[in-house]
C-alpha cells in the first residue's frame, strides 16, 4: 500500500510544480509610474515607483535590481532599487523605492533639456534583476533596451 502512495504523491507534487512553473512566463509588468521623488544634490534622486505586476504564478522576491537609463543609446543615469516581494496569483501595484545617479558624462542642464519635450520617446533602459522564490532558488534576469515610453503607458 505504501509503495503505491509514495510514487503517486511524488507524481502529484511534480505535476503541481510544473504547472506553477509553466505560468512564470505569463508574468507581466502592467504599468510603471513615478509616485514620488526627492532630489539628493545635483546628481542624484531618490524615488518611489508604482510598479504594476500581473503574477498568475507563484510568489517571488525581486532583489538586487540595477539598471541604466539611456537616451538614443547614450547613458544618462544608473539606478538601483530596493527589494520587493510579489504575491502569488495577484495583479496589483507595488511601491518600489529606488535611487538614481547621473552618469559621469551627463549634467543636470542636459537632462532637463532632454526632458523638456514632455515624452519619453528615445529613452530606454537596461535592467539586471535577481529574482528568488521563497524556497531560496533564484536566477538573474537581464533585459536590454526596454522602451520607457511603452512601459509608462
Amino acid at each position: 500500500m505504501m509503495k503505491r502512495i509514495v510514487p503517486s504523491l511524488l507524481i502529484i507534487l511534480v505535476l503541481t510544480a510544473l504547472s506553477a512553473c509553466s505560468r512564470v512566463k505569463d508574468i507581466k509588468i502592467t504599468s510603471c509610474g513615478v509616485e514620488s521623488f526627492t532630489p539628493k544634490g545635483l546628481r542624484s534622486v531618490d524615488a518611489v515607483l508604482a510598479l504594476g505586476i500581473d503574477n498568475p504564478s507563484i510568489a517571488f522576491t525581486i532583489e538586487g535590481l540595477d539598471g541604466v537609463v539611456k537616451y538614443r543609446g547614450e547613458e544618462l543615469a544608473i539606478y538601483t532599487a530596493d527589494t520587493v516581494s510579489v504575491d502569488r496569483k495577484s495583479a496589483r501595484v507595488y511601491d518600489l523605492p529606488c535611487s538614481a545617479t547621473l552618469s559621469d558624462n551627463m549634467s543636470l542642464p542636459r537632462i532637463l533639456s532632454l526632458m523638456r519635450k514632455g515624452n519619453l520617446e528615445g529613452f530606454t533602459t537596461d535592467i539586471v534583476a535577481k529574482v528568488k522564490l521563497r524556497s531560496g532558488v533564484g536566477t538573474t534576469l537581464k533585459f536590454k533596451d526596454i522602451d520607457l515610453q511603452q512601459l509608462m503607458e
